[in-house]
């Protein structure tokens, strides 16, 4: 197994274990910060996205080695929801920069972000409770971005 592999293939892959104490196991195998951040942003319905509730039109990146893009790009997301200090930027350039970040990650990256993240859908066969079980204080730690 790679050092790392794509968020959204690690996600798929915990989804589906078939016991809860296996997806926590296996959540808690693969911790990471930028992990974390992207399961809060799924699954926190407190926060608020400052973009349509539907998945943008971009086209899937096709080349290789986009695997660890999004550990690198997780902090970009702030740009995204509200009160991440980009609450003044302008829809359509916060749209456009959305887009750009999709095209620019692993397929099942761009997928888990569009389709999961920005309109709060849990992903098929992982629970809040099993991703709290992973990792306690993920819903009451403060949001870090930086």
């Amino acid at each position: 197994m790679k050092i790392k592999d794509a968020i959204g293939n690690i996600l798929i892959d915990v989804a589906k274990e078939k016991s809860t104490k296996a997806k926590v196991a296996r959540l808690q195998e693969f911790e990471t910060v930028p992990l974390k951040q992207v399961l809060r942003l799924i699954y926190d319905d407190t926060i608020e996205f400052l973009l349509p509730d539907s998945p943008p039109p971009y086209r899937e990146n096709d080349l290789v080695d986009l695997d660890t893009m999004l550990y690198r790009e997780a902090r970009r997301l702030r740009i995204f929801f509200k009160g991440g200090g980009y609450d003044n930027l302008k829809k359509e350039r916060r749209e456009s920069l959305f887009i750009q970040l999709l095209e620019d990650m692993h397929p099942s990256d761009s997928k888990l972000l569009s389709e999961n993240m920005i309109s709060h859908t849990p992903i098929k066969g992982l629970t809040k409770k099993t991703v709290e079980s992973a990792f306690p204080t993920i819903f009451t730690d403060p949001l870090n971005f930086k």
